[in-house]
């Protein structure tokens, strides 16, 4: 985001339950590595809060040009309405993968335009015409009606890990072989779009991080860390 989107004042909007703990102190921390990032200001809210002007122009007075987001799916996407409402639409927004929504994306109106976001898959929507997306789609659709979204993408995914673990484990299971199984795991996941690897010191699962940016009305993804 620095490099190329300018922005050198980091400013952090969060639930202060450990998860948004880290993500503000995360934040900090990137600050603090740079000399060229500062961290200015911060704002903490309420699971259930839904107006956030007074947040927004304090953060506007502390010259904030990003803010790490970990609000809840309602209160992302009205944090970056507002701020286009104020005149504030230059600031970049930047979530968690807990802002890595469909939903968020498709928001009529373009209000979630702009909005950045970090997580350990890649969009769906945007792999709707690969043949692992797609026959997962048709089936998804044949089953309810609907196209999946991104909490039957990462259910299915988790579905798939866990059964691949059973299988490796065999009909004699105890705690000790299924763990075993588990970090014995290492696969890419298609539907994910990302390699999933476990082992006794590594718990974490996907390593490489899909940044993607909403771009008319879908997540379009610009970059891949790890």
């Amino acid at each position: 985001m620095a490099k190329n989107n300018g922005v050198a004042k980091l400013c952090a909007m969060y639930i202060p339950t450990d998860f948004g703990k880290e993500i503000k102190a995360a934040l900090a921390d990137e600050a603090g590595a740079s000399p060229a990032l500062s961290f200015v200001a911060e704002t903490a809210h309420k699971p259930d809060e839904a107006d956030f002007v007074g947040s927004l122009q304090k953060l506007r007075a502390a010259g904030c040009e990003m803010v790490g987001v970990a609000l809840t799916v309602r209160q992302t996407i009205t944090v970056v309405g507002t701020a286009k409402k104020l005149g504030m639409a230059k600031l970049k927004f930047v979530g968690s993968s807990a802002a890595f929504h469909t939903l968020i994306a498709k928001v009529p109106g373009g209000v979630t335009e702009g909005l950045f976001a970090a997580a350990g898959w890649s969009d769906l929507a945007a792999r709707a015409t690969t043949k692992e997306s797609a026959a997962f789609i048709a089936a998804y659709m044949k089953a309810t009606g609907k196209p999946p979204g991104t909490g039957a993408l990462l259910g299915y995914a988790g579905a798939v890990g866990f059964t691949m673990a059973l299988q490796r484990a065999g009909r004699d299971l105890t705690v000790g072989s299924f763990v075993k199984a588990m970090e014995s795991l290492n696969y890419y996941d298609p539907i994910l779009d990302n390699r999933i690897s476990y082992s006794a010191d590594d718990h974490q699962g996907a390593d490489e991080i899909v940044f993607s940016v909403v771009k008319d009305g879908n997540w379009q993804e610009l970059a891949r860390f790890k």
